[in-house]
């Protein structure tokens, strides 16, 4: 059996209609009938400019007081795992960044954004 799961609930993600990061809102858990919103359930945040709507994974999103969340800051490797919003270092760039997103299309690449260097696609998983 699957636990529950509870992903975060206002993240910055980027609006690919928009194409700006801005503050974002779940608007629902997707889960198959009569099962629990887990990790494998489609989360659907709606954007706060536009109100469009983007859908994630729950692998691929922070959980509120999970086993994810953590206070320190990852160092950016290509080999780990992201979590949209998950702060991260990264080495080359010198600071860290925001993970905003996920490459649409592409669960390898994550959107990273970063005070100095800007907004970053960065590899993962591999």
């Amino acid at each position: 059996m699957t636990s529950p799961f509870t992903p975060i609930e206002n993240p910055s993600l980027f609006c690919r209609f928009c194409s700006k990061i801005v503050p974002a809102q779940l608007d629902r858990g997707i889960a198959e009938n009569g099962k629990t919103i887990d990790k494998k359930s489609t989360f659907e945040y709606s954007c706060s400019k536009c109100f469009k709507t983007s859908c994630y994974c729950g692998k691929d999103l922070l959980e509120i007081n999970g086993e994810d969340e953590t206070d320190e800051t990852r160092t950016y490797s290509p080999r780990e795992h992201y979590f949209i919003g998950e702060e991260i270092f990264h080495k080359t760039f010198d600071e860290n960044g925001l993970v905003v997103g996920k490459e649409n299309g592409s669960n390898g690449k994550i959107l990273v954004h970063f005070e100095k260097a800007g907004l970053k696609k960065l590899i993962q998983d591999i």
